[in-house]
C-alpha cells in the first residue's frame, strides 16, 4: 500500500481540531498512551522530530457526502471518520525539524 501525505497545500486556513494554524489536520494527528507504547513495543522515549513508519488498520465510522460547496473540483465534497483498530510503528532513526514541517520556517 502506498503512502500517500496528508500535508495541505495552504495553511491559510484554521485547523479547528487543535485551534492552530497548520499544513497537517489535527485529526490526523495520533495519541498514543503509555498502554498502548508498551503493547508496541516501545519501552523507552522518542526524541520530537524523529521520523516513524506507521502501518494501520482501521474501521470507517462515519461517512458523508455533500454538493460541493467551496467551488475547488467538480465532485462532491466527500469526509470520513476512521477509528484506527491495529497499528505498527518502527522508528526510522532520522530527526527532521519537527517545527518547520508542520509550521514552515
Amino acid at each position: 500500500m502506498a503512502l500517500i501525505s496528508m500535508k495541505r497545500e495552504s495553511s491559510d486556513g484554521m485547523d479547528y481540531a487543535s485551534y492552530m494554524p497548520g499544513k497537517y489536520p489535527g485529526g490526523l494527528c495520533l495519541y498514543i498512551d503509555e498502554e498502548q507504547c508498551k503493547a508496541l513495543g516501545l519501552t523507552t522515549s522518542i526524541k520530537p522530530g524523529t521520523e516513524v513508519s506507521i502501518q494501520a488498520k482501521g474501521i470507517v465510522t462515519s461517512s458523508t457526502e455533500s454538493v460541493e460547496s467551496d467551488g475547488d473540483d467538480k465532485g462532491n465534497d466527500v469526509s470520513l471518520s476512521v477509528q484506527i483498530t491495529d497499528m505498527s510503528l518502527k522508528v526510522m532513526g532520522k530527526v527532521r525539524d519537527a517545527a518547520g514541517e508542520l509550521y514552515g520556517a
